[in-house]
């Protein structure tokens, strides 16, 4: 056998240390062999997944976005509702309306996108309650 070639071990941890044997039943003509273990499993269950299923488990939902803006826009409006409730603009009317078009418009934006939110957040858990109901006990 040539020195540069190294010989087939068995490993093993025995008392915290490592025990390599020589394996002679090994295939030695040159070729590197890859030992393959398993354990036995009991049972196995395979789900049968459709295309468009697989593509809505990839994208994942989007409603963690929906409710982030949702929250900033709402808690916007509170804020410029606060502010104009508070605040003098008899002689700033210019100021007076900036205002309000963004209390009104992040007010409208963010009721939406909670809208949206809340219907859509469990789209990827029904996607895979759909898919495990599919199983033929």
């Amino acid at each position: 056998m040539e020195n540069n070639q190294t010989l087939p071990t068995d490993s093993e941890v025995n008392n915290g240390q490592v025990i390599e044997k020589i394996n002679q039943s090994a295939h030695t003509s040159g070729e590197n062999t890859t030992k393959i273990k398993f354990a036995r499993v009991d049972s196995l269950v395979i789900y049968e997944v459709s295309e468009g299923e697989i593509e809505t488990i990839e994208r994942g939902s989007p409603n963690s976005t929906y409710l982030n803006f949702s929250v900033f826009l709402i808690s916007t409006c509170l804020s410029f509702t606060v502010a104009l409730l508070t605040c003098d603009f008899k002689s700033k009317d210019r100021l007076f309306t900036t205002f309000f078009s963004v209390c009104l418009i992040s007010g409208i934006i963010g009721i939406f996108l909670f809208i949206i939110w809340y219907r859509t957040k469990n789209d990827v858990e029904e996607v895979i309650k759909k898919i495990k109901e599919r199983i033929i006990a």
